[in-house]
């Protein structure tokens, strides 16, 4: 019986043994799975500007959903990479890009704002693109434009890579402008200096039209305007330790009574939706309107030669001139290996190969512009654009 026993007890061993064997066998057969999945599949790639088209070329291109997935085409050539590319509800967008972090299922390169860098950054959910500047040797300073890069930097380390400088600019319809004498010997619209001047020409357009001077859209748009002549008027839209609201005071005050001042007499509308505003700039139905540089390619598409962008203007003189700018970007999640994290700042790199033609959109390219550069940007859509210059050297990022 003994011995049974011991015979019995000898190929239990055996068995857990074999059972260990096939366990580790099963394990780095899954590893070595997901190795390989990691290295054949398409990078996956989170944006927000909609669905485009799957053939216009970058030359082709409008809107900024078109261009996007040009621009996309143009770098899975240059790189050799293949990318699938997802749209995200824009209204969601964060809270699903957070749950995505947190799980684990977020894009291998999703876009980002850079005013909501900073606390991912902090958290380690996004790659240290330092660190994949020196695994690569691609170092972002010789393509973008250096000051920029303070924008996504933390702690020395740079968090996400620069694709756009944006902002909220001034659209005119020159032709409605002409209207009421509100072109200058060159043809060109003539830019108010104080609000007295701004309500004077919206007056004067009212008075020979019967039709507001300018819209704006009720979303985040109102307060752009309203931050931008508050720093103009030399006042703050939070305390200087970031915990109070700053704004309930007398440049505050100057500005809104500026802003109740044109709605009262319906010579503006803050109120707006994008699609009407848009529909009324193109179609004569009022002289301006205030909106972002990723609608100047599509008005221009419309307006033509009538259109003149240029950014909102200074109408105050206490502080320094501002606008509101922000910028996008592109992070990679930290979660990722190594090896994915190098394909998809590769083909990040790739894709600046192709920023310039971002720019058709209205956007800004963050690369390194040589003179060439310069002049095509400048001379999109016929010139019409007339904000560049001043708003790399005005805007304030909030």
């Amino acid at each position: 019986m003994k011995n049974c026993f011991f015979s019995t007890c000898e190929e239990k061993r055996k068995e857990r043994f074999v059972m260990k064997k096939l366990v580790w066998v099963l394990v780095i057969g899954i590893l070595l799975s997901v190795s390989v999945a990691f290295a054949s599949s398409d990078l996956v790639l989170w944006q927000f500007f909609g669905v485009g088209s799957a053939t216009q070329t970058i030359r082709e291109t409008h809107t900024e959903a078109d261009t996007f997935y040009a621009v996309v085409r143009a770098a899975e050539k240059e790189s050799g990479m293949s990318v699938k590319t997802v749209q995200v509800e824009w209204g969601r967008y964060y809270t699903i890009l957070n749950q995505a972090l947190s799980s684990h299922k977020a894009g291998d390169i999703d876009i980002m704002h850079v005013e909501y860098l900073l606390p991912y950054a902090k958290a380690g959910l996004v790659a240290n693109i330092s660190r994949l500047e020196k695994e690569t040797g691609i170092y972002l300073d010789k393509i973008i434009q250096p000051e920029l890069l303070k924008d996504v930097s933390y702690n020395g380390n740079i968090y996400a890579v620069n694709w756009d400088v944006h902002a909220f600019l001034w659209h005119i319809n020159k032709a409605e402008f002409a209207k009421a004498g509100l072109l200058d010997e060159n043809g060109d619209p003539i830019i108010p200096n104080s609000p007295q001047e701004f309500l004077e020409e919206a007056r004067k357009y009212k008075k020979a039209t019967g039709q507001p001077f300018v819209y704006s859209d009720n979303g985040e748009s109102t307060p752009w305007e309203f931050y931008s002549w508050l720093l103009q008027n030399g006042g703050k839209f939070i305390s200087d330790d970031g915990w109070k609201a700053a704004f309930d005071t007398q440049a505050g005050l100057q500005v809104l009574d500026f802003m109740t001042t044109l709605c009262q007499e319906e010579l503006a509308n803050f109120s707006m939706t994008v699609p009407d505003e848009s529909s009324a700039l193109i179609n004569g139905k009022v002289a301006s309107i205030f909106e972002g540089t990723w609608m100047v390619n599509s008005y221009a598409h419309d307006v033509g030669k009538d259109l003149y962008v240029t950014n909102i203007p200074t109408l105050y003189h206490k502080g320094k001139p501002a606008v509101w700018e922000n910028s996008h970007s592109f992070v990679i999640p930290a979660y990722l290996p190594l090896k994915r994290q190098i394909e998809a700042y590769k083909f990040l790199v790739a894709m600046l190969k192709y920023n310039l033609y971002w720019g058709n959109t209205g956007h800004v390219p963050v690369v390194q512009l040589s003179p060439e550069d310069l002049y095509y940007f400048l001379n999109l859509n016929g010139g019409v654009r007339h904000y560049y210059r001043d708003l790399v050297k005005e805007a304030t990022l909030l």
